[in-house]
């Protein structure tokens, strides 16, 4: 029978994690990006933004489209030029599309998912 050998994993030193650290700050500092579109090369956070006018109607249903090409988890920014907030419509968001509700009427609105 063959001895088992064990791998030579060896801890980090505090001058290598240090280094580590420093090069990935240099990389993050100032290069993240929502981008300005849903296309701009230099977005960087999965996400989707969205732009139109909210019903008629105070809390009532409405539908984005979007191409993430998963079930978004959350709002992550929102605006309104009236106040309105937005919030999840009743039906379940899916791989293709939000629903969504404002609590104003026709608010013109941007909203980020991901």
């Amino acid at each position: 029978m063959r001895p088992i050998r064990k791998h030579s994993l060896t801890m980090p030193t505090f001058d290598t994690l240090s280094n580590w650290l420093e090069n990935h700050g240099r990389v993050l500092d100032g290069n993240i990006s929502f981008g300005t579109t849903n296309t701009d090369r230099s977005r960087n956070i999965v996400h989707f933004k969205a732009n139109g006018v909210s019903p008629g109607a105070a809390n009532t249903d409405f539908t984005i489209s979007h191409t993430l090409g998963y079930i978004p988890v959350t709002i992550i920014g929102q605006d309104t030029n009236n106040g309105g907030l937005l919030y999840r419509g009743s039906a379940a968001w899916t791989k293709t599309t939000i629903t969504l509700r404002c609590t104003t009427v026709t608010a013109t609105y941007n909203v980020w998912v991901a």
